[in-house]
């Protein structure tokens, strides 16, 4: 008797087992161009005028995320990774992590965010590509979800596990149109807590708008062959951090070659550029302000002049995007989340006016 009892009570204890579907069997967003590799956002290959560089952060898995609906009390990932590079003051949560946020109340709202240490075990295997839980306990009540993927690199392949008997289904995009945005490593993400902490994601959760993002870390200058990515997109509108890595010269002579080709296949869309952010670190380092000051007041000069020479091109040029207490940067030059939030709350409003102006709500 004292046996079988034993043997009960083990089989109590015993965890259910974790079933995983592939990813792609749900909804995938945040991504606008047909890849290959289902989570790199641009097919580089057929863009030889790519530098190396470029091409890297192009096949980074920044601002995708998965949507779905489950009623499981855990939910499991487990993914394969290419290339990894994470940016400085980039937390191994958003460079290489899971970000999960659940809907309360009618908005989408953080749950979890989690990443497996890099390195290999004792018998050799990837530590990353271990089954990793983000997030357990939950009530067993359906839940829709958007689980944000690593900013900094590239996934070849990734799936959702819950516990056998739970529910797991693709769940339609919570959000509406189609708006590429283009920019530096403030639009990757980089001084980011977690993936879905960046300004994009902040901006597309408060608006609805589907923002998808073509963010490249440092390297968001003003290319011709983005503006020829971008109108390949057929977006319905684009934004555009195009201010904050290019040198004065590089906006003078690339602003037009790049306006070219989205006007190409894209001729009436809304494009809007944004006013490149105060770095706190220019506050004390005279050269930095110097430089920063320079910029900006070309920039503000110059659009004056784009603005009337394109139709349905604008400038956001708010100021203090980020406050003026020196309270939310991550390390001089990108904000950390709390400033990426603050940026979204101060462009959200010209942004959603100029949208509608296009019948864009």
């Amino acid at each position: 008797a004292l046996s079988l009892l034993l043997m009960v009570g083990v089989a109590v204890a015993q965890k259910p087992e974790i079933n995983y579907v592939d990813a792609q069997s749900l909804t995938h967003i945040g991504k606008m161009c047909q890849t290959t590799n289902p989570y790199h956002r641009v097919e580089v290959a057929n863009y030889p005028e790519l530098n190396k560089t470029e091409a890297n952060l192009l096949i980074t898995a920044s601002g995708q995320a998965i949507c779905f609906e489950t009623d499981a009390k855990e939910i499991w990932v487990q993914a394969e990774y290419g290339r990894i590079s994470f940016s400085r003051a980039m937390p191994e949560t958003a460079g290489a992590g899971f970000n999960l946020y659940i809907e309360h109340q009618g908005e989408f709202v953080w749950a979890a965010s989690k990443v497996n240490k890099g390195g290999h075990d004792k018998e050799g295997n990837y530590n990353r590509s271990k089954p990793l839980k983000v997030i357990g306990n939950m009530d067993g009540s359906m839940h829709r979800c958007i689980l944000y993927l690593p900013l900094f690199s590239e996934l070849t392949s990734l799936k959702i596990g819950v516990p056998e008997g739970a529910e797991l289904r693709a769940m339609k995009n919570p959000f509406r149109h189609r708006i590429a945005i283009f920019g530096s490593s403030f639009t990757h993400g980089s001084g980011a807590t977690c993936a879905g902490q960046t300004y994009p994601a902040f901006l597309s959760r408060q608006t609805g708008l589907y923002l998808c993002s073509f963010g490249m870390s440092g390297n968001s200058k003003l290319q011709r062959v983005m503006g020829e990515i971008l109108a390949g997109t057929n977006a319905d509108a684009y934004i555009c951090d195009a201010f904050s890595n290019p040198s004065v010269e590089q906006i003078g002579e690339r602003i037009r070659p790049f306006l070219n080709e989205i006007r190409k296949r894209n001729p009436k869309a809304p494009i809007i550029f944004l006013r490149t952010i105060y770095r706190d670190g220019r506050l004390f380092d005279m050269k930095a302000e110097k430089k920063e000051a320079t910029r900006m007041a070309y920039v503000d000069d110059l659009m004056k002049t784009i603005c009337k020479e394109y139709k349905n091109v604008y400038f956001v040029d708010v100021e203090n995007q980020t406050g003026t207490d020196f309270m939310t940067s991550a390390d001089g030059v990108h904000p950390c989340s709390w400033g990426y939030k603050r940026w979204a709350d101060a462009i959200q409003q010209p942004i959603v006016d100029i949208l509608a102006k296009h019948g864009i709500k």
